[in-house]
C-alpha cells in the first residue's frame, strides 16, 4: 500500500503563512510511493509538474509513471538543498550529492531530471557524469 511522506492526506493543500501550511501537491511515482512537496520550493522547479499545476491538474495527485521514487527522493533532496543554499555552499553540495552515488543511482535520477524537465538538476548530474569520464581510455571506459 503506498505511503505518503507527508502527514498530509489530500493532493493539494492551500495557505500562506507558515512552511506547514504552504501549498503542497502530491507526487505518486511508478512503484507506488507518494511524496507531498511544497509547490512554491520544489514543485515549481519541475517543468512536467509545474505545467500540471498551471494547467490545474493535480487533482488526485500528480502520477509519474517514469520515475521509482528512491530516484524521486533523490531529486527531491536535491531541489530542496540546492535552492536554499549560498552558490559556493550549492556547489559543494552538488559535487558531494553526485558522488555519493552509485552509477545505477546516477542514471535513474538522470531520467528523473528528464521526465521531470528539472533542467538544473539534469545539467549537474550530466555535468557530474562527463567529468567521472573525462580523461579515460577506451577500455576504462567498456568497464
Amino acid at each position: 500500500m503506498p505511503t505518503m511522506s507527508s502527514a498530509e492526506e489530500s493532493p493539494v493543500v492551500t495557505g500562506t503563512t507558515s512552511e506547514e501550511e504552504e501549498e503542497k501537491v502530491v507526487l505518486r511515482c511508478c512503484d507506488g510511493e507518494e511524496f507531498a512537496v511544497a509547490v512554491s520550493s520544489v514543485a515549481r522547479n519541475s517543468g512536467t509538474i509545474s505545467n500540471m499545476i498551471d494547467d490545474d491538474c493535480v487533482e488526485g495527485g500528480v502520477p509519474l509513471p517514469n520515475v521509482k521514487a528512491p530516484a524521486m527522493s533523490r531529486v527531491l533532496e536535491y531541489l530542496n538543498r540546492k535552492h536554499r543554499s549560498a552558490w559556493e555552499e550549492a556547489r559543494a553540495f552538488e559535487k558531494a550529492f553526485f558522488e555519493r552515488m552509485t552509477k545505477e543511482a546516477m542514471f535513474e535520477v538522470i531520467l528523473a531530471g528528464n521526465y521531470l524537465h528539472a533542467e538544473e538538476l539534469l545539467d549537474a548530474a550530466t555535468q557530474c557524469a562527463v567529468d567521472g569520464i573525462r580523461g579515460k581510455s577506451v577500455p576504462e571506459l567498456r568497464e
